[in-house]
Parts: structure tokens; C-alpha cells; sequence
């Protein structure tokens, strides 16, 4: 996959990341700001690691939830700065045990 550079100029600076995690897309588009031009390698079919969702036998199975559930706060502040709406995109509901 390969991230578009921050500005019109080609940058002289170019970046491998290995892996499409979190980690790895947080490191990308923080390079892309900075400049970098990201190659970003990733072995599995999609990117987002251990937050990736699946379909099996027709249902969609949403791996994420445990590590976007509001408590990891620079997590979410990635997620506002690509534009994604947090209110649209976690179904939020109150813990009752």
C-alpha cells in the first residue's frame, strides 16, 4: 500500500514500515505529515492487525472493539484526525453485568 506525500513536491525522504497494525498506520500517516514519502508493507490481505474485522458463514465478526473502546485516547485522536466520526463508528452502549 502506498500513502500519498503531505505536499504536491516529490519528498526526498522515503520510509518502509512493516506492518499494517495500529502502530504501523500511526507511524505512517505521522511520516506522511512530517514529509516522508510511506511504503507500507503488510502481510495480511487488509491492514488494522489485531483490530481487523472478518466474515465468516455471511456475519461480520469486528476484532477492534477491545482496543478502541474509548479508553486509548490518542487511538481515537488518530482516527478524528483521518476524518472518521467516533459517534458513527463505535456502537457504544453502557456496561451492565
Amino acid at each position: 500500500m502506498r500513502t500519498p506525500a503531505a505536499s504536491a513536491a516529490a519528498p526526498s525522504r522515503r520510509l518502509a514500515i512493516i506492518g499494517g497494525g495500529w502502530a504501523g498506520l500511526a507511524a505512517a500517516v505521522g511520516a506522511v505529515e512530517r514529509g516522508w514519502a510511506v511504503t507500507l508493507h503488510e502481510a495480511a490481505r487488509d491492514c488494522g492487525g489485531r483490530a481487523r474485522s472478518f466474515e465468516r458463514d455471511g456475519t461480520v465478526y469486528d476484532q477492534g472493539q477491545h482496543i478502541l473502546i474509548g479508553a486509548y485516547r490518542d487511538s481515537l485522536g488518530l482516527l478524528q484526525k483521518l476524518g472518521v466520526d467516533i459517534a458513527q463508528a463505535f456502537d457504544r452502549r453502557p456496561l451492565a453485568l
